[in-house]
């Protein structure tokens, strides 16, 4: 992938998940609110880490993703998990110092949430799933979004945001240029003979048309196309 090709922001890239500091009760009882077999899933754990297994929990429901900055989240948010939990007020969350415990409480948070891990299976499908949006001309932009919720209805983790970019622009460019290849195959010679006119570059680049256009994106196709058709075939 070029930087050309690339197409999520910054924030997008770096800062995938920015929690809301402003929100209102309902909002944070649809979002936070433990059920009964959560909460006793929950009380297995030491009682130092259950605000933080709490969290992650309702946090991997609702975004897909575990939080990496548990001081991110809003204190109002803590406090009405603690009250569910019955444990103390505190200050800060706790979480395990030792990696492999930490390791260990997020997958048992997906093992109990049905979720799977992103892996080469869940790429293959991923692929197909976009190589068909792509086909009915969605761009990468909005296909990234449709993506995100697709793995998340399908109870998958989401993997770092350039994991998907990388995954829907390879996938996009052989789609792109599977299109440029039927398109190719159905002009007759004087449309393309038309386009290339139309294309035809100066100060000696020799690039035609069909080379220029597998750098195009679905839309640009199709307005080109319709651009040549009128230029072949003038109305009048």
């Amino acid at each position: 992938m070029t930087v050309k090709e690339q197409f999520l922001t910054n924030q997008q890239r770096y800062q995938p998940l920015i929690l809301p500091q402003r929100f209102s009760d309902e909002e944070m009882v649809r979002d936070w609110t433990l059920n009964r077999r959560d909460c006793q899933m929950i009380n297995k754990y030491r009682k130092q880490y259950r605000q933080g297994v709490a969290i992650q929990l309702c946090a991997m429901r609702l975004y897909g993703r575990f939080l990496n900055q548990l001081s991110d989240l809003s204190s109002r948010v803590v406090s009405y998990l603690s009250s569910q939990l019955d444990l103390p007020p505190a200050l800060t969350v706790e979480v395990p110092e030792r990696e492999a415990t930490l390791l260990e409480h997020r997958n048992n948070i997906l093992k109990y949430l049905g979720f799977r891990r992103f892996n080469n299976k869940v790429v293959a499908d991923l692929d197909r799933w976009v190589e068909a949006q792509a086909r009915q001309g969605l761009l990468p932009d909005e296909l990234f979004h449709r993506a995100e919720r697709y793995l998340l209805l399908n109870r998958i983790a989401l993997p770092g945001p350039t994991t998907i970019e990388r995954q829907i622009v390879r996938i996009c460019n052989q789609v792109h240029a599977q299109l440029f290849e039927q398109v190719f195959e159905q002009m007759s010679p004087g449309l393309r003979g038309a386009i290339d006119d139309l294309l035809q570059t100066s100060g000696g680049n020799q690039r035609t048309y069909f080379n220029q256009l597998k750098e195009y994106r679905v839309m640009v196709i199709s307005g080109v196309w319709k651009q040549a058709e009128r230029m072949a075939y003038p109305v009048g």
